[in-house]
């Protein structure tokens, strides 16, 4: 069994989904890892299924690495984390949070553009999530 990969966000925005609702998002790369990159595509093909998520806060640097922790029972099994700078990403964390959503985002924005997004749409733990962010 292999480590759990932690992906980087490499950008935070939000989505707007075709029923105009906005979601805040985390673009990561996972390019290196097509049992997450593939997950959008899972997602949207059969469904949510199971997911579960855990906030970790650790201080780093001049600020702090916010992990966000995701494992997928079903229709698929994974598991990954994903990190969070703090304090630049504190604000779409709290967003998301006061949402009790986030979207993670496998398609880059600059090409979101010009080829079909592709994104996973997670429910978060809201008191969990506000308590671990410093």
């Amino acid at each position: 069994m292999t480590e759990p990969p932690v992906l980087p966000v490499i950008d935070v925005g939000t989505t707007i989904d075709h029923d105009g609702v906005s979601w805040p998002t985390a673009v990561i790369d996972a390019m290196d890892n097509p049992e997450v990159a593939d997950l959008a595509r899972v997602h949207d093909a059969d469904g949510i299924g199971d997911i579960s998520t855990e906030a970790l806060c650790i201080p780093w640097a001049e600020g702090h690495l916010f992990l966000l922790g995701i494992r997928i029972n079903k229709p698929v099994s994974c598991a990954f984390a994903v990190g969070f700078s703090l304090p630049a990403h504190r604000e779409a964390l709290v967003e998301a949070a006061e949402a009790g959503q986030l979207v993670i985002a496998t398609t880059p924005p600059e090409d979101a553009a010009t080829h079909q997004p592709l994104w996973l749409a997670l429910d978060l733990d809201k008191q969990g999530l506000l308590a671990a962010l410093p």
